[in-house]
C-alpha cells in the first residue's frame, strides 16, 4: 500500500510540474518575428535581407508594436501622416455617413379600393359634335320668289351668326376656330346671294312683262335695282329710245315708309352722267333722258 501511495504521489507531482511549465511558457512575452518577417525597426514596404535584394528604405516612420494583455501584438499607425495614406481630419469634423435603409421584407401593402366618382350628367360638359359642312343650295326653277327670299334671309342670318362667332374666336386667339367659322360664313353668303339672284330675276320678269320704254324696280334690293337699271338703259339705247321711265315706288312698303330705291337710282344715274328727274305727275317714277 505504501508503494502505491508513493507512485500516485509521483504521478501527481509530474502532472503539476508539466502544468507549471506550460503556464510559464504562456506568460512569457512574444518575441519579434524572425528572418523573412518585418522586425520592429523595419519598414513594411522594404523587404528584409533574407530576400537577397537591396532596396533603399522609404522615409516613413516605423510602425510601433505594443504589448496586449492577451499576449498578442497589435499595430498602431505613426503619429505623423503617412504619404501612402490619405490624411483625415478628426472624426468630429466629418458629417455622419449616410446610411442606406435596409429593405423591408414585409409584404407589400394591399392597394386601396378606388371608388369611381359619379358625375351628374347635367354638370358634365357635352362634347361638341363635328359641324357638317355647309352644302350649296339647289334652286328650284319653279319655286315662288317669296320662298326664295325667305331662304335667302335664313342664309343671311346664319352668315351673320358665323361671323359673330368668328370675331369672338379671334378675341380668344383661337385661330383654327376663326378660320372654320369664316369658311362657313362665306358658304352661307354664297347661298344667300344665289337665292337672292334667282328671286330678283323672277321678280323683275314678273313685273316687266309687256312693258315698252318703261321698267319697274319694285320688290328688288338696292344693288339689284341698280343692276337692272343699267341693263334697261342699255336695252333702251339699243332700241334708240329717247327716254326711259323708271318705276321705283314711293317707299310705302319700306321700313318707316322711307324709300330706298328712289334715292339710290337718282345717285347712281348721276354717277353715270345720265340726266334724270322725278316725274312731276308721279313721285314714284323717274324719267331718264337718253339723248
Amino acid at each position: 500500500m505504501e508503494t502505491l501511495y508513493i507512485i500516485c504521489g509521483l504521478v501527481v507531482l509530474v502532472v503539476l510540474i508539466a502544468l507549471g511549465i506550460t503556464l510559464f511558457k504562456v506568460s512569457l512575452p512574444a518575441q519579434p518575428p524572425s528572418s523573412g518577417v518585418c522586425s520592429p525597426s523595419d519598414s513594411p514596404y522594404v523587404p528584409t535581407s533574407s530576400q537577397q535584394r537591396s532596396y533603399q528604405p522609404l522615409h516613413r516612420p516605423a510602425i510601433q508594436y505594443f504589448q496586449t494583455p492577451s499576449g498578442y501584438d497589435r499595430l498602431q499607425a505613426p503619429s505623423q501622416p503617412s504619404p501612402y495614406q490619405p490624411h483625415r481630419l478628426p472624426g468630429a469634423q466629418y458629417p455622419p455617413l449616410a446610411t442606406t435603409p435596409q429593405q423591408s421584407h414585409r409584404p407589400a401593402a394591399r392597394a386601396s379600393l378606388v371608388v369611381p366618382v359619379v358625375i351628374d350628367p347635367r354638370e358634365r360638359p357635352t362634347a361638341k359634335a363635328p359641324e357638317v359642312p355647309v352644302a350649296r343650295v339647289v334652286v328650284d326653277p319653279y319655286e315662288d320668289p317669296k320662298s326664295l327670299r325667305l331662304k335667302a334671309t335664313q342664309e343671311g342670318d346664319r352668315m351673320g351668326k358665323c361671323f359673330k362667332e368668328r370675331n369672338e374666336a379671334k378675341a380668344r386667339n383661337d385661330q383654327q376656330r376663326a378660320k372654320e367659322l369664316t369658311q362657313r360664313g362665306e358658304a352661307h353668303r354664297a347661298n344667300m346671294m344665289l337665292l337672292d339672284k334667282e328671286a330678283s330675276a323672277k321678280i323683275f320678269q314678273e313685273n316687266n312683262q309687256n312693258r315698252r320704254n318703261e321698267v319697274e324696280l319694285h320688290g328688288l334690293h338696292v344693288s339689284e335695282a341698280e343692276f337692272y337699271f343699267d341693263v334697261s338703259v342699255q336695252e333702251a339705247r339699243d332700241r334708240e329710245e329717247s327716254s326711259l321711265r323708271v318705276i321705283v315706288g314711293k317707299g310705302i312698303h319700306s321700313e318707316n315708309n322711307i324709300p330706298k330705291i328712289k334715292p339710290a337710282i337718282l345717285a347712281h344715274a348721276k354717277s353715270l352722267g345720265l340726266p334724270i328727274e322725278v316725274d312731276p305727275r308721279n313721285e314714284g317714277c323717274l324719267i331718264v333722258s337718253l339723248k
